[in-house]
């Protein structure tokens, strides 16, 4: 039976593409048969799949987090969207799936658990998208012991960035295991993985990334093998 993969939101359209891409990609590096799923239109997909990755986008509501007064600061916000990707949340945590944040589906994995966001961080233009369309390119630097310091096998690593906004205080169950040099969180984790499901939650995108660059191709590969370990005890 083919490996079960759900997305939060993927249309098959544009920037989307490059999710399921890159998941067959590393399925195919790893010798897997997947089915993917796009959540948005098949939502009772989430009580069957053995993983989901929450997918970049538009901000989530600033009153989901107690920044109401900061929608002004906020671009592409989609209230449906969000009610369908906190819906999806609790399906993953009820039924212990291995999850992937990607950019917003980070922020939004920190929103879940009682986290809050940056409506606006302090320097944009080190994270914005280039006036060409191109993704900004920054070092992150890694905490030692963590799932991302051993996929970048070294202290610093460099990813793609585009986004303005960004986790600010932590859900009380991760741990941030990576940050870029002005301080953004870049990526977190379980600050207590035993007995947890795979969680890796990364501001960056790195199905937008080479894949053979170590925080991109690994990324996924990590998250598909923690996927189909779920599934072979269905």
């Amino acid at each position: 039976m083919p490996l079960q993969i759900g997305f939060s939101y993927a249309p098959p359209e544009g920037k989307y593409l490059r999710y399921g891409q890159a998941v067959r990609e590393a399925a195919a590096r790893l010798g897997l048969e997947i089915e993917a799923f796009d959540l948005w239109e098949n939502a009772a997909a989430a009580q069957t799949i053995d993983g989901i990755v929450f997918t970049g986008g538009g901000d989530i509501a600033p009153e989901r987090f107690g920044k109401g007064d900061q929608i002004g600061l906020c671009k592409d916000v989609n209230p449906e969207r969000d009610d369908h990707e906190f819906g999806v949340w609790e399906t993953a945590r009820g039924r212990r799936l291995p999850v992937l944040g990607i950019c917003r589906g980070a922020q939004l994995t920190n929103v879940a658990y009682g986290g809050d966001l940056l409506t606006q961080i302090p320097a944009p233009r080190t994270h914005a998208r280039t006036a060409a369309g191109e993704d900004a390119r920054h070092a992150v630097v890694t905490q030692p012991g963590t799932l991302i310091a051993r996929l970048a096998a070294a202290e610093r690593a460099e990813v793609n960035s585009s986004h303005h906004q960004a986790v600010d205080k932590l859900a009380k169950p991760f741990a941030i295991t990576a940050r870029a040099d002005d301080g953004t969180v870049e990526a977190f984790e379980w600050a207590d993985p035993a007995g947890k499901p795979f969680l890796l939650a990364v501001q960056w995108h790195p199905e937008r990334m080479n894949q053979a660059e170590p925080l991109a191709g690994l990324v996924f590969d990590h998250f598909l093998i923690a996927a189909n370990t779920n599934a072979e005890k269905r």
